[in-house]
Formats: structure tokens, sequence, C-alpha cells
């Protein structure tokens, strides 16, 4: 078996773990919730807004902290996104840890510091 192929198996292998099944679960709920969508969408809007702030050399307004905080706010209240968070951070995670023993696989003498 050639390096991509042991690739794709790895990637089946990911999509039958429970972390990626409950982010396809999120991310669908997410999808078929408008005020989670719409909530995304308006701090995505307004984090970019102070990117560009911050990137042109210009504090941002008191106004663009207190949209964000609202923003922020809402976004944690709301219960779909809650579980949608918690899973993408769980599947992150997974990622961390097959990119960690892949570095292994890379690098043995971080197998040794084990």
């Amino acid at each position: 078996m050639d390096m991509l192929e042991k690739a794709r198996a790895l990637g089946k292998e990911i999509r039958k773990t429970e972390e990626y099944k409950e982010l396809e679960r999120t991310t669908g709920n997410v999808q078929s919730d408008p005020e989670a969508n719409r909530l995304i969408e308006e701090i995505q809007k307004i984090q970019q807004q102070l990117q560009f702030s911050q990137q042109s050399g210009v504090q941002p307004s008191q106004e663009q902290i207190d949209q964000f905080n609202d923003a922020k706010e809402k976004m944690d209240a709301s219960l779909t996104i809650q579980a949608y968070s918690k899973a993408r951070n769980n599947f992150d995670q997974l990622m961390q840890n097959v990119n960690s023993a892949i570095s292994e696989g890379i690098n043995p003498q971080e197998e040794q510091k084990e």
C-alpha cells in the first residue's frame, strides 16, 4: 500500500470516529438553524471589521467592540452553537493527536521521548 492509499485509509478511519460523526451532526444542526447562521455571519462580519481596523493601525471603536461582545454573548447562549463548538474542539483535538502520531512516524526521536 503506498502512502496516498494509507492516507485515504486514515481519512476513512477518521470518518468513523465519534468525534467526526458528532461534528457532522452539529454542523447540520447549525446549517438548519437560521438564527445560528445569522449569529455566525454577524460575528464573522464584525471580526473582519475589527481585523481590518487593526491591520490599518486604527483602534477599533467602542461601538465595534460592543457589537462584537453582544454578538458573542448571543452565540454563547445558543445551545446549537455551543454543541457545534464543543464538537469542533473535540474533532480538532483528535486531529492534533493524529498529526502528533504522524510526526512521531516522521521523527523517530519523538517516540523515544515517551
